[in-house]
This record gives structure tokens, C-alpha cells and sequence, in this order.
């Protein structure tokens, strides 16, 4: 601080930095006998009246004119004490007289050096040239102070950069947007542009320091900032985002010949805007290209972030307003057009949902009957373009930003294309259900992810009328094939019902065939289990459940011991009728029986094959816990204990149907069904087994035609004597309680009044049950149990290429063995995952009305078609190359533990056919290593495949699968074969 030497304004004070100056003098001048202190200063002080300083009281006051000044001196000092007056004035040192001056410390004013005031508060000791050369920035960091001074540097140069990012991020309030130091980027000043607050506060600076600022932010932020602070001078900052939005779709590459008179007036109005410099007569910088593209990048980067906020109210609540006011802005200028390339734009999203409505309609235009996939197989060039045009449409869909607010309405585009896929697939039912075991089996293999897929497609699109009628159009053509298949599984159903099972997996024969040989095993007997029958579930939802399971680490598994044919989720045929109190006590009891609660409870827990350890069941009146309890004491207490096998019955899918009350938008998840995540949550602390299946299914309610039958014991089948009628199939024998109904097999037929969903009748969707096995990632497997690869049919996938050519072979005689096959080496020959026809623990009874009808097949899952060949040629001959060069040869040769070659050739062959991630059980299972040694040979595998360390072979999915990278297998081998279409790279 110097002696004040001629008038100049006064430097206003903020009271961090008068705190700073006043107790550096004192501690300068200790020494000195005078109490008062003179500084030049604005007098106008709203600061505090007074502060410590080592202990020592200090008075501020401001006094506006000498002889204030002489009046609050002579005061204090007239009081005894050693108190401190200082006195804030800016009263030149000449017109306060040496007799005044004479009673102050250092006889003087002291005048505040600004950069000085700020070095000392930053602690640094020098000061950027380039900071000083600011002439404004001074008086703005001292006036900025915040309490306790500015964060104290590192170093001992203040930087321009460091200087004057704290006094934006402080000016600015930034604080709000998580830029609290540093230099603020343009994210953080669109987003401040959003703060009114913050704004009006920015605009209330002095011209010199707002200024000042805008030119450093202009600087360091480039185009987002020159383009935000013409609106900030406009009054029109409020619109930034969504003028960003709005640039964004104008300045779009594909948007110029549509867009050029929109971009014209929105640099016009840009430009009229101005800056402060402008309105005072300087010259207006023309706005560039490349100003406005940057400016909607930063915007349209915003927005997306606001938009995929989880779970913050407020951030979703903005993204919303600045798509409201970008849809106004739209209007005003004209620019409907273009928002069709916006990705973050209402507009475009919906006109998404259009193109996708085009699409899907002239895709089912081709596949109306009479056209489409010929009898041979072959698919017409229109079929495979419209499939192909689809799938481009939805990719778009599923890319725009609002996809994850609107997933309900992609979800259901997502499906439309998938069951597009599967109706572009030959289609025979004749052939399709040629017996009840092969009907069952497609059920879970393939129709079940129909039915799913249906279902979400019948809840309808709400605001596109042509997506409206695509879908109806759509549901409409799979329920009419639906229909046919149901009608002709119906008959094959009634000449099961009347000749006996067979070797079919049936509800009654489930707990003898799977939890028997799990509980008595000898090399583990001691695993718990947990059995859990989630009443009334289906395919289609079995089908969600199991993938979200899959998704949390949990893994699946095929729990038949001694089953023929490749490891596949399985289907279990229920009772007839399929309803609780037959199909339900049949499972427990395991053999046909009717029954309540009471009567499963003692025949599950009274079984022999449980070896004598105890066994529970809990049905839901003993589910609850008291008040902060999620389980009740003694299904806590028994799922606490290992030496327990735990039965639980979970009403809670088929109580929704009953109650009708059908779900709207959501997918069933494990939330959704009572206490199932708690259940599972234990299971995986104990490492218990997890079966999870169902005493039957259902269909769901589709505004079906009411076919009154009065007394009914269900909506979906009656015990009067009438023949059977349309839709109606009689069943009779020895699989049928009661020995005589008649059954609904079209799903759109109900006795009763209306409610979400039925079972009893004779459908596809009620006579399946899902069989699901699970067991904690990484836990050792019980004996006869296979890994299962991914159980999704090939037409589910949302990647594969729409333009390949569904083949369709004959179909080849075969007779299934009745007794159980010695478990093999699994055929490396054989892609990954269950096909439709896969061979089935079922043999061929008389008339070919049991198990699967004679046919055999090891296809693609969900190809609905007859068998496919063997392993295409192409993967074989690539196989056959790699394993004939020097390269192999050479990193064969340095493995210490070399695995033969026909294990690798196995192993690729699987891979290649898989088309993406296989479990590392799988891998394993294909070479016909161990499962429990999958991990090792993998890493054996790699040390093979992986030439340079490149990730030819790779571990996914947090060390669960194993992936092939054909590209990176021909390129580091120098292979030319290419794998056949429709495999690893398809």
C-alpha cells in the first residue's frame, strides 16, 4: 500500500480484502503508539463494524468527509484502551491538515495497491504480465474476494489462466455447475446460460469487468462462447440450448438442401443480436460455419447428458423445458425438416417413429400371405430389402437420445422387427408340431420369444396413427399363425392325453428327473437347494427373467442328467387341466393328483429321494416378515441354513392375471415377483441350486370373444358333456385329472368374464412350463448339469444381417432311444445354443403322437424350420487352415501343456458357429474338457491364438465368456478362407 498522492477514485473494498490490508499494516507497523489507521477507500462501508486482528480489536468506518474524519478520530482516541480505528475515506490527504495526520499511523492515508492485495491473497509473488496487462482484472479480483481470501496457489506466479478462471467460476456462480476452480468450458456456460440467477448476476457487473470476462470466455471457449454471449447482450440467453438443439439440426451434413433458408434466418437473428461493442459502434464479426457447428455440438453434448441423468428430477426437468422451447424455435423458423436428422429433437424422434412405420408396413406388405419365403426356401428380393430397411429404421430409432426416455416405444419397434424376422422364416405347422415333445420344446426354444415379442407389440404405439395400424397389421399376422400352430399342437395334444406320456419331462416326473439326482448325488450331497415355482409363468416370461438372472452373474444350465442332444433350456408338459389345483399338487406330489397348500406341503416334504435331510415348503401366507423384515422368521431361518432344501410357491404372475390387472409398459423383472430377489440374494450366500419353473402357463387377455359356459371351473376349459366345438379340443386318458375335458386351445376364447390372463385351456403358452436351472457365478457344478450358451433365437438378435436366406432341408426319419445315452463329447460340428428340433429325451410312440414324432435335427435355435446341416463349410475349411500353418505349428510347439488339435479345432468350430460370446463352460464342454477347468484351458487356448498378444481369442463378459475374433484369426494367421454367412461374422 503507498501514501495516497493525488485524487483518484477510491478502490472499493470488499471485506476479505480490507480484513487482508488492514491486518497487514498493523502487523507491519507493531511497533507504533498511534490507534487510528488511515486507508483510501470507498466510504460507503456495509461491511462489518469491526474485526480481530492477533488478538487486537479493530473499529472500521467509513466517513465522507474531513471533518468526519476529524470527528471519529478525536473520539477514539479520547477513549482509553488499545483498540484499532480504522477509517475508511476519500478525503485527499491535503484537506485533512498535519494536525490530524499527526495522530495516525505513519502520519498518511494509505492507498490500497491492487495487484499487491491480490498477490498476497492468492500467496503468490509475482504476477503474469499477460494478467496485469488487464487492466479491469485487478479491482474485479479484489472485489470478487471471497471470505478468507482466493484459494492459495501452488507456485509463486499468479497466471492469467489461474487468475481469471477463479473469477469467472466466482462471477459466474459456476459453483452451481460443478466448476468450482479451473477454466470453465463450454458445457459449464451453456449450462450456466440455464441459471437466471446466475445470469442477471453476470449482468449487474460493471461494463469494464463483464466485458473483460466475455472476451476471456470468448477466448478459452471459442465458438460456444462467441455465439452464447451475443445472446447474453441480446436479453436472449434463455434460448441457447435450444437454439443449439435447433443449429444442430440445420447445420446437419444431410440437412443442406433442405435447410438453407432456416440457417439464413437463424444468422440473422444471431447476428442482430450483437454485442456490447457493437451497440456502442464498434464493428459486428460476421458468425462463421464453423462458429454455429461448434456451438450446437456443446449444446446438443448437454442436453444428451441431461437426458441420461439418472434419477435427478431436476436435470431431466431443464432437458425437458429446452425441448419444449426447441420445438417452438422449429416453428419459428421454419426448419421441420431438418429436424429429422436431429438426434436429440422431439421431432426427429418422432419422425423415426414415421420412418420405422414405413417401414414395418411395407415389410409386412411383402410378407402378406402368398408372398415372401418360398416353399423352397428362398426368400424373394423385396422380402429380404424390407427386412433389411427395417432393421436400418429401428437402428435409428434406438440411436436417437430421447430412445431412453421413450424406451417403451423402441422396446416395441425392437419387437415389431424381430417378429418380422421370425414371420420371414418358412412356416409349415404340420411339420413344426409334429408331436407334443418337439410342440413344447419350440415353445421354449423359439415361441415363447414370440409371445413376448407379441405381446409388447399388442400395447400399442401412443401418438404414430401408421405405427398404430403396422402393429395391429403385425399382431393380427403372428396371432393368425399362432392359431395355426395352437390348433395343430392341439391335436397332437389330445392323442398324448389319451396314450400316456412317454418319456416326456411332465410336471409330475419333474422333481424325480432333475432334483432327485441333484440332492443325491454323492459327490454332492451336501449342496442345498432352492425350488422355486413362480405359479402361472410362461415361456414368453421365463424368457425375461432368466435374462436378467444371466445379467447379474448368475449362471444357467441345462439340469436334465442323462439327456440326449445338446444342453438346452427345457420344457416341461403340464397337467391337464392346466390349472393350480391339478398341475400345481402333481409337481409336489409327483405323480397326477388335485390339491391345496396343505396337501403339497406334506408330499414335497415326505419324499424319499430327499435322503432324510430337512426339507421346507412356504407358500405365501408364510412369506412376510414383520415390520422390517422381507422374509418371514422361518423361511429365514431355513434359508439361513445349509442343511435345509427350501421349497417356495410365489403367486404373485398368476394373482396379477386373476386380479386383472395386466401390466402396461414393463417387462416382468425380478422386482416385479414378490420376494423373488430376496430369495435369490440368500441363495447366492449359501451357493444353493436354484430351480426356478412353474405348474403352468397362460395367455394373456387380447380382447378375446366371450364363449359363456355357466359353472366353468375355469375360464379356459369346462367339464360338460358337449362335443368340442370351434377352438375347443376334448382330451381324455390317462394324462387328463378327472379323465375327460374339453379345452380351449385358441388363445382368444374365454367361459368367463373378462380379466388380464387365463390358464386351463389347451394352448401352446398354458401346456408349457419353463424349466430354468441356476447357480452362482463361479460355483462348482453338480454332475450331469451343462453350462448353457445363450438361449436367444437367432432372429432375436438386433444386429444380425436381414439379408440372408432361411434354408429349409427335409426333414430325416429318426427313432429316438428310450433308455438314456452314455453323455458324449459334445460335436464341435454343432453351432452353440438349442435348435427348434433338437433331439429330445423323448422316444417315438405308436402313431407318432408322443415326443417328438420321429424327427431329429441340430439346427440354429429359433429358425422355425426343419434341421439344418452340419457346421457350415466355410468355418471347416478355416479351421482346416489355420491348423495346417507354420504360425500355428510354431505357437503349438511353445505351449508347455499343448492341447491337441482336434480340442482347437473343436473349440474354434464352436465359436465360429456361435457367433459372438460363448460361457467359458461351454468352451470348455465343446473340447470335452471340464467345466471346472474352463478358465485354464482358455488361457491355454490363448496362448495358442494369440499371436503378438493380439486378442484373437479374448475373455468377456467379466471373465464368464470367451470371444473369437475371426478378422484378427485370418489377419495374424494369413488365412484366406472366409467362415460361411450366418456364422461369426454374419
Amino acid at each position: 500500500m503507498s501514501v495516497a498522492a493525488g485524487a483518484s477514485r477510491p478502490l472499493p473494498l470488499t471485506a476479505a480484502a480490507l480484513e487482508q490490508e488492514i491486518a497487514r499494516l498493523l502487523r507491519r507497523y507493531a511497533q507504533s503508539d498511534q490507534r487510528v489507521l488511515l486507508v483510501r477507500a470507498d466510504p460507503e462501508w456495509t461491511g462489518p463494524a469491526g474485526i480481530t486482528v492477533d488478538g487486537r480489536q479493530v473499529h472500521i468506518t467509513g466517513c465522507v468527509s474531513p471533518l468526519a474524519v476529524m470527528e471519529r478520530v478525536s473520539a477514539h482516541l479520547d477513549r482509553d484502551g488499545d483498540s484499532v480505528l480504522a477509517v475508511l475515506t476519500d478525503a485527499e490527504e491535503s484537506t485533512l491538515g498535519t494536525g490530524l495526520l499527526s495522530r495516525v499511523i505513519r502520519q498518511r492515508v494509505f492507498v490500497v495497491e491492487p495487484w499487491r492485495l491480490v498477490e498476497e491473497s492468492f500467496g503468490a509473488q509475482q504476477t503474469d504480465p499477460r494478467l496485469a496487462a488487464e487492466g479491469w482484472a485487478a479491482e474485479a479480483l479484489i472485489d470478487a474476494m471471497p471470505p478468507g481470501g482466493w484459494p492459495r496457489l501452488t507456485g509463486a506466479m499468479l497466471t492469467r489462466e489461474t487468475a481469471l478462471g477463479r473469477l469467472a467460476a466466482r462471477r459466474l456462480r459456476l459453483d452451481r455447475q460443478g466448476v468450482a476452480d479451473g477454466e470453465p468450458n463450454a458445457a459449464a456456460l451453456l449450462l450456466w446460460s440455464t441459471d437466471t440467477v446466475a445470469v442477471e448476476a453476470f449482468r449487474s457487473l460493471r461494463v469494464t469487468e463483464r466485458e473483460g470476462l466475455t472476451a476471456w470466455l470468448r477466448e478459452i471457449a471459442g465458438h460456444p462462447a462467441d455465439i452464447l454471449f451475443r445472446l447474453v447482450d441480446g436479453d436472449r440467453v434463455g434460448d441457447a440450448l435450444p437454439l443449439g438443439l435447433l443449429c444442430g439440426a440445420l447445420w446437419h451434413p444431410d440437412a443442406q438442401s433442405v435447410a438453407q433458408r432456416a440457417q439464413g434466418g437463424v444468422l440473422a437473428y444471431i447476428s442482430a443480436l450483437g454485442t456490447s461493442a457493437a451497440r456502442a459502434g464498434g464493428s459486428r464479426p460476421p458468425i462463421e460455419d464453423a462458429s454455429v457447428r461448434g456451438f450446437a455440438a456443446a449444446a446438443e453434448d448437454v442436453v444428451a447428458r441431461l437426458l441420461r441423468a439418472e434419477g435427478s428430477t431436476d436435470e431431466t426437468r431443464l432437458a425437458e423445458a429446452v425441448l419444449d422451447r426447441a420445438e417452438d424455435l422449429l416453428v419459428q423458423f421454419d426448419a421441420r425438416q431438418a429436424a429429422r436428422h436431429s438426434d436429440l429433437l422431439r421431432s426427429g424422434f418422432e419422425d423415426r417413429i414415421e420412418v420405422v412405420a414405413e417401414t414395418l408396413s411395407a415389410a409386412l406388405e411383402e410378407l402378406r400371405p402368398g408372398r415372401g419365403a418360398t416353399a423352397a426356401g428362398t426368400a424373394e428380393p423385396a422380402v429380404r430389402s424390407g427386412v433389411a430397411a427395417l432393421a436400418q429404421a429401428t437402428s435409428r430409432l434406438r440411436t436417437h437420445t430421447l430412445a431412453g426416455k421413450r424406451h417403451h416405444r423402441v422396446r416395441r419397434a425392437e419387437m415389431a422387427q424381430r417378429l418380422v424376422r421370425w414371420l420371414w422364416r418358412p412356416y409349415d405347422p404340420a411339420s413344426q408340431v409334429s408331436g407334443v415333445g418337439v410342440a413344447v420344446q419350440a415353445q421354449i426354444d423359439e415361441w415363447g420369444w414370440v409371445d413376448r415379442a407379441r405381446d409388447d407389440v399388442w400395447l400399442g404405439e401412443p401418438r404414430s396413427a401408421a405405427l398404430k395400424d403396422a402393429y395391429r397389421r403385425l399382431h393380427d399376422l403372428v396371432l393368425d399363425r399362432g392359431r395355426a400352430l395352437n390348433e395343430a399342437f392341439a391335436a397332437k395334444l389330445a392323442s398324448w392325453a389319451a396314450t400316456g406320456p412317454g418319456d416326456l419331462l411332465t410336471v409330475d416326473t419333474l422333481l424325480p428327473r432333475v432334483v432327485a439326482p441333484l440332492v443325491t448325488d454323492a459327490a454332492d450331497h451336501r449342496r442345498p437347494v432352492l425350488f422355486v415355482v413362480l405359479d402361472g409363468m410362461s415361456a414368453a416370461v421365463a424368457t425375461e427373467l432368466a435374462e436378467e438372472l444371466r445379467a447379474q452373474n448368475w449362471e444357467e444350465y441345462d439340469p436334465v442328467p442323462r439327456a440326449t442332444g445338446r444342453a438346452r433350456r427345457r420344457a416341461v408338459v403340464a397337467a391337464l387341466p392346466t390349472v393350480t389345483r391339478v398341475s400345481r399338487a402333481s409337481l409336489f406330489a409327483a405323480r397326477l393328483t388335485a390339491g391345496g397348500a396343505a396337501d403339497e406341503r406334506k408330499a414335497f416334504e415326505s419324499h424319499p429321494f430327499w435322503g432324510g435331510r430337512p426339507v421346507r415348503l412356504f407358500h405365501k401366507g408364510s412369506l412376510s416378515g414383520e415390520a422390517g423384515r422381507s422374509l418371514g422368521e422361518d423361511l429365514t431361518e431355513a434359508l439361513g441354513d445349509e442343511s435345509v432344501h427350501v421349497g417356495v410357491v410365489l403367486n404373485t404372475i398368476d394373482d396379477t392375471l386373476d386380479r386383472g390387472r395386466g401390466r402396461i409398459d414393463d417387462a416382468w423383472t425380478l422386482s416385479d415377483i414378490g420376494a423373488l430377489r430376496t430369495l435369490l440374494e440368500f441363495a447366492r450366500f449359501q451357493g444353493r441350486a436354484v430351480i426356478l419353473t412353474s405348474d403352468h402357463g397362460h395367455v394373456l387377455e387380447r380382447n378375446g370373444t366371450l364363449r359363456a359356459v355357466p359353472g366353468a371351473p375355469s375360464a379356459r376349459h369346462r367339464e360338460s358333456a358337449e362335443p368340442a366345438g370351434d377352438g375347443e379340443v376334448e382330451l381324455s386318458g390317462p394324462r387328463v385329472a378327472g379323465g375327460r375335458i374339453v379345452a380351449l386351445w385358441d388363445p382368444g376364447l374365454r367361459y368367463l368374464p373378462a380379466k388380464a390372463g387365463y390358464h386351463g385351456g389347451a394352448s401352446l403358452a398354458e401346456v408349457t412350463i419353463p424349466l430354468l436351472a441356476f447357480l452362482p457365478f463361479g460355483s462348482s457344478v453338480p454332475a450331469g448339469w451343462r453350462a448353457l450358451p445363450d438361449q436367444r433365437p437367432e432372429w432375436w438378435s438386433l444386429e444380425a444381417e436381414a439379408a440372408e436366406t432361411p434354408q429349409v432341408p427335409e426333414p430325416q426319419e429318426a427313432r429316438m432311444p428310450v433308455g438314456p445315452r452314455r453323455r458324449g463329447r459334445k460335436s464341435a460340428d454343432v453351432p452353440a445354443g438349442p435348435t427348434l428340433f433338437d433331439d429330445l429325451d423323448v422316444p417315438e410312440t405308436p402313431g407318432g403322437t408322443g415326443g417328438s414324432g420321429g424327427l431329429v435335427a441340430t439346427g440354429r435355435p429359433g429358425t422355425g424350420a426343419a434341421p439344418t446341416a452340419p457346421a457350415p463349410n466355410g468355418d471347416e475349411a478355416l479351421v482346416a487352415e489355420l491348423l495346417a500353418t507354420e504360425i500355428f505349428a510354431a505357437q503349438h510347439q511353445m505351449t508347455p501343456r499343448r492341447v491337441p488339435k482336434a480340442k482347437i479345432r473343436a473349440v474354434l468350430l464352436a465359436l465360429l458357429g456361435a457367433g459372438g460370446p460363448l460361457p467359458l463352460p461351454v468352451v470348455a464342454e465343446s473340447a470335452g474338457e471340464h467345466p471346472v477347468r474352463a478358465a485354464g484351458f482358455v488361457a491355454t487356448l490363448q496362448r495358442v491364438l494369440n499371436v503378438d498378444n493380439y486378442p484373437v481369442l479374448s475373455i468377456t463378459d467379466n471373465g464368464r465368456s470367451a470371444r473369437l475374433d475371426p478378422h484378427l484369426l485370418r489377419e495374424q494367421f494369413g488365412l484366406g478362407s472366409r467362415p460361411a454367412l450366418g456364422a461369426a461374422e454374419r
